[in-house]
């Protein structure tokens, strides 16, 4: 199977006979990079710890969002003096908006709200607006969660409108530049090298990359206070879980913009899902656990159906 680009109105999923070609070889370019660029990320990373900081604390958010420029930037250095091709199409770079935008602006709050509501029926937890446990939720120091539930309500809106309202304001503004920061990477450069793979090989291959890269900072805790090693393997899944769709957005808004978008928005409405419940842990309560990873199951059946549906389509006509 295939991937041929497509647009904001025709499905790109595609194959070409029944038998397809032998996959190409990414190289020892794709080798160098990936390798570059985790040994900077946490180089720099491991440089903040030794000078006495913490993902415990809110500059975690400075940080991290810092952090998420490293792989991006490494891809715009090998773009331009390592690959041949064109910038352009080896980093997925197409300003062109398109309906798929729209798209990944949309999706995060209605991801965020369903991880919500089912973190809502894990036993031992109850809907809680005054956001009371967030900081021990975090890791924080209670005077950290009441700083971060104090910026929350000043836009003196209910929490949950606050939050959403937050979220698709900031994520395809602050937000995507983060987010463009990953995205030019794993749906970028690796996007494109591992696609004449096949949806489904390219998805598993730079998903599996993209959890990789974060490993050694879930290993210290970060998103997994109470339970790092545990919150590892959790985090593990949900990113594959989460790879379908962000290489589906990637290939129907022919553009690396998209899953920037996603990623932004989905960054910046992810408190929705950790603030507003009381109970459960950080392993089975809000994004990036297993209520999240229940969500995006049911997601990835979705597009396993539309790829298969599509794939079908595109056979019917060679035949015909």
């Amino acid at each position: 199977m295939t991937i041929e680009p497509g647009n904001s109105t025709s499905a790109p999923i595609s194959t070409r006979g029944a038998t397809p070609p032998a996959p190409p070889a990414p190289g020892r370019r794709i080798a160098v990079f990936y390798g570059a660029t985790f040994v900077l990320t946490h180089a720099v990373t491991t440089a903040y710890r030794l000078r006495g900081g913490s993902w415990h604390s809110l500059d975690t958010f400075l940080v991290a969002n810092g952090i998420m420029l490293i792989p991006g930037l490494m891809a715009l250095v090998f773009a331009r003096w390592i690959f041949d091709e064109p910038r352009a199409a080896t980093l997925g770079l197409r300003l062109r908006p398109n309906r798929w935008w729209l798209f990944a602006w949309l999706a995060p709050p209605v991801l965020m709200s369903l991880t919500l509501a089912v973190s809502l029926l894990v036993p031992g937890t109850a809907y809680d607006p005054t956001m009371s446990g967030l900081g021990a939720r975090l890791g924080f120091s209670a005077a950290d969660g009441a700083r971060l539930a104090a910026n929350a309500k000043a836009l003196h809106l209910p929490p949950l409108a606050g939050f959403l309202l937050q979220g698709l304001v900031l994520g395809p503004t602050l937000g995507a530049i983060g987010g463009l920061g990953e995205e030019l990477a794993w749906r970028g450069l690796l996007h494109r090298a591992f696609i004449p793979w096949g949806f489904w090989r390219c998805t598993l291959v730079t998903g599996a990359l993209w959890a990789a890269w974060h490993l050694p900072l879930t290993l210290q805790g970060y998103g997994y206070p109470q339970h790092p090693l545990l919150g590892t393997a959790v985090f593990v899944v949900y990113a594959l879980a989460f790879a379908p769709l962000m290489t589906f957005t990637r290939i129907r808004a022919r553009s690396v913009i998209a899953p920037a978008i996603l990623h932004g928005t989905a960054d910046t409405t992810v408190l929705l899902t950790l603030a507003l419940v009381s109970g459960g842990g950080d392993l089975t309560t809000g994004w990036g656990t297993l209520s999240s990873i229940a969500v995006l199951a049911v997601v990835d059946v979705a597009i396993a159906a539309m790829v298969r549906r599509d794939v079908r389509r595109d056979v019917r006509r060679d035949v015909a």
